[in-house]
C-alpha cells in the first residue's frame, strides 16, 4: 500500500471508530472491522467482531468476518511459531503449534509436527499430541487402525505423564465413543485417582460400570465402528438435549439458587442450558462459547497458556466460566458468585483451578 493509501485508510479507520462510538450498531461494527482488514490489523478485526457479537449474537456478517480473521491470525501465528521452532525449539512452542493445527482441522500437519517433536526430544507430551491427531483421524474417518493407534499412544503418554489428565481423558473419549466400556472404565478410574470426589466423574463412572457387563474388547469395538460407520453416541445433538441424565441433574442443581440466572454446560458440539429457555438458552450457550474462544485466543497471543477460569463482573451481574477436562461450564448470576456455586462449577467442569472454588 502506498503512503497516500495508508494515510487514507487510517483516516477511514478513525472515522469508522468515531461512528461506532456515536452509534454502536451491528452495521457500524462491520464497517470498523472491514477497515481493520484493509490496514492488516487482524487481531483488531477479531476484537471488534467479538465485541459486536456480544451485543448482536449470531449476526451473520460479524460471524463471517470473525471466522475469517481468526483463520488469518492462526496462519500468522503458525508462521511465527515455525520460525521460532527452527531457531530455538522448546515444549511450549511445540504444544501451541500442535494445538493450533488441531483446532484448525489440519490433522495431517499436526501429526507431522508431533512426529518431529518426538524425534527431537522424546518428550512424552509429544505422544499425547500424536494420539490426539490419530484420534481426530479416527473420529473423522472411522478407521479402526487410527483408533487403535490413538488409544495405544494415549496409554504410553499417560505412563510418561502420570499426573496429567489429558491422556486418560483421551483414552476415555475413544473407548466411550466406540463402546469399549472396560477400557472406558479404566480411564475413568484413573481420572478419579487424579480428581478424587468429583461428582460428575463418579456419576459417569457408575453409568459406564453398568455397561461393562456387555463390554466387548477394544479391537472389536473399533472394528464395529469401522464396519457400521457409526459411533455409539451418534445421535442428533441440540441445546438442552442429548446429554446424559447425570450431567443434566448436576447442571439443574447448579442453576437452582435464586441468584443464578443461567447455567451452561458445553462439550464438543453439545450445549446444555438450565435456568433459561428457548432462544434465550441458545443465545446464552453461544455467548459462553464465544467468551471461551476469545479468551483462549487472547491467552495464546500473550503466551499465557490455557485459561483456567474466566470471570466478568458488571451491571449484568457476574459471569463465571470454567474450562475443564469434563466440559466447559458457565454460570451467570445476578450478583457475586457464591462459594458453593464456585465449587459446583469447578466439579462439573473437572477444572484444576483452585481459585475457582475459593
Amino acid at each position: 500500500m502506498s503512503l497516500f493509501g495508508r494515510f487514507t485508510a487510517k483516516k477511514r479507520l478513525r472515522a469508522a471508530a468515531r461512528a461506532l462510538g456515536k452509534d454502536a450498531s451491528a452495521e457500524n461494527y462491520v464497517v470498523l472491522a472491514r477497515e481493520y482488514i484493509v490496514v492488516g490489523q487482524t487481531r483488531d478485526v477479531v476484537r471488534v467482531c467479538e465485541e459486536g457479537l456480544a451485543a448482536y449474537p449470531s449476526h451473520p456478517e460479524l460471524e463471517r468476518l470473525a471466522h475469517r480473521a481468526r483463520q488469518l491470525y492462526q496462519e500468522d501465528r503458525l508462521r511465527e511459531l515455525a520460525t521460532e521452532l527452527e531457531a530455538a525449539p522448546r515444549p511450549a512452542l511445540h504444544r501451541e503449534y500442535c494445538e493450533l493445527l488441531l483446532e484448525g482441522g489440519r490433522v495431517q500437519r499436526a501429526l507431522e509436527a508431533a512426529e518431529r517433536w518426538r524425534a527431537q526430544t522424546d518428550d512424552p507430551e509429544s505422544l499425547y499430541y500424536l494420539a490426539s491427531a490419530h484420534a481426530e483421524l479416527f473420529f473423522d474417518g472411522r478407521r479402526s487402525a487410527d483408533g487403535l493407534e490413538a488409544y495405544e499412544l494415549a496409554v504410553r503418554a499417560a505412563k510418561g505423564m502420570p499426573q496429567d489428565r489429558r491422556a486418560p481423558r483421551l483414552q476415555f473419549e475413544i473407548a466411550r465413543r466406540c463402546g469399549a466400556w472396560e477400557e472406558a472404565r479404566r480411564a475413568l478410574a484413573r481420572l478419579l485417582e487424579l480428581m478424587p470426589g468429583n461428582p460428575a466423574l463418579e456419576s459417569r463412572f457408575r453409568s459406564v460400570l453398568a455397561n461393562c457387563a456387555n463390554a466387548v474388547p477394544l479391537a472389536r469395538a473399533l472394528h464395529d465402528v469401522e464396519k457400521s460407520g457409526k459411533f455409539v453416541d451418534d445421535l442428533p445433538e441440540h441445546a438442552g438435549d442429548g446429554e446424559p441424565d447425570d450431567v443434566r441433574a448436576l447442571l439443574k442443581e447448579l442453576a437452582s439458587p435464586f441468584e443464578v440466572r443461567a447455567a451452561v454446560f458445553l462439550r464438543g458440539g453439545t450445549g446444555l442450558v438450565q435456568g433459561a429457555q428457548g432462544a434465550t438458552a441458545e443465545r446464552t450457550a453461544r455467548a459462553v462459547r464465544e467468551v471461551l474462544q476469545a479468551s483462549r485466543s487472547a491467552a495464546r497471543r500473550m503466551a499465557l497458556g490455557r485459561p483456567l477460569r474466566i470471570e466478568a463482573e458488571g451491571a449484568f451481574g457476574t459471569l463465571l466460566v470454567s474450562p475443564g477436562d469434563l466440559g466447559n461450564v458457565g454460570v451467570w448470576t445476578k450478583g457475586a458468585v457464591a462459594h458453593s456455586t464456585r465449587t459446583r462449577v469447578a466439579q462439573l467442569s473437572g477444572s484444576d483451578d483452585p481459585g475457582g472454588a475459593r
